[in-house]
């Protein structure tokens, strides 16, 4: 599911946690990603929602947070467990999962602010509507950024609710149906693009974080156990590094390595 302040997307998670025995994963995001990249919880907060700061900006690994955050969704996605994902690029990291349904709830901006200043029990609307206004932009902005996608095109999800008119209930009885339908069953094939999503991630991801491959850009695809490496590294010893890094991950069982090395002449490299 998206996210959008003030449009009931918790309501409705909250609703299908219950309806299905699914469990909504948030927090134990933001823990890993923390622990992994031994950054406070705000910092990594800040990072997903668009909310850096200059200093934040200019002190953290951007591209590391990204790759790390997308490694960790599909981590939980792929865990076997039945999960509710909320924001954060969820919905276009699993486009390619068939049996992954993709839901939009959102609702005019009018009544968004009406909503939040309900919540915040506040009769100042222009400071709510400000609230707001920060909140899209920020939120459209690492969509865009990260994932290059509008969070309010309709085509990047296969249902969308508009909680103006459409309650909470509503909704949930809606997605619920979607979710049990014979369209998005979970099947052995849809369970196999999953795993070649998460496999393809966690080499990324892998190879980001190990202090001799991490400044490499890797294009990375698994499938069914068989991990490309593409791109274009400085030295001979970094390709080795990236198969060797490669191989010790769990479902990698062939490893093609077609990475081009642009190794620098010893001469220039002393100067």
């Amino acid at each position: 599911m998206n996210r959008e302040m003030g449009s009931l997307g918790e309501d409705v998670a909250k609703g299908l946690e219950k309806a299905l025995g699914m469990k909504i994963r948030h927090h134990e995001i933001i823990d890993h990603i923390a622990n992994r990249t031994r950054l406070r919880k705000s910092h990594v907060v800040s990072f997903l929602e668009g909310k850096q700061g200059l200093i934040e900006r200019l002190t953290t690994d951007q591209v590391s947070l990204r790759v790390l955050t997308a490694d960790e969704i599909l981590s939980i996605a792929a865990s076997g467990e039945p999960v509710i994902l909320r924001g954060w690029g969820a919905t276009s990291l699993l486009k390619e999962v068939p049996h992954a349904v993709r839901v939009c709830v959102s609702a005019s901006r009018r009544t968004r602010v009406k909503r939040m200043m309900e919540r915040l029990d506040t009769g100042d609307q222009e400071r709510v509507e400000r609230i707001v206004n920060q909140n899209d932009e920020a939120a459209q902005a690492v969509m865009r950024r990260h994932f290059h996608i509008d969070t309010r095109d309709i085509n990047e999800y296969d249902m969308g609710f508009n909680t103006d008119r459409v309650t909470v209930s509503q909704c949930v009885d809606e997605i619920a149906k979607l979710v049990k339908s014979e369209q998005f069953a979970e099947t052995d094939e849809s369970r196999l693009s999953l795993h070649d999503a998460a496999t393809a991630h966690h080499v990324r991801a892998a190879i980001r974080t190990h202090g001799a491959t991490s400044h490499c850009k890797v294009r990375v695809t698994a499938k069914d156990g068989h991990v490309i490496l593409e791109g274009v590294v400085d030295r001979i010893e970094q390709a080795e590094a990236c198969s060797s890094i490669t191989s010790r991950l769990k479902g990698v069982r062939q490893i093609e390595n077609n990475l081009q090395v642009a190794e620098i002449p010893t001469r220039l490299r002393a100067n």
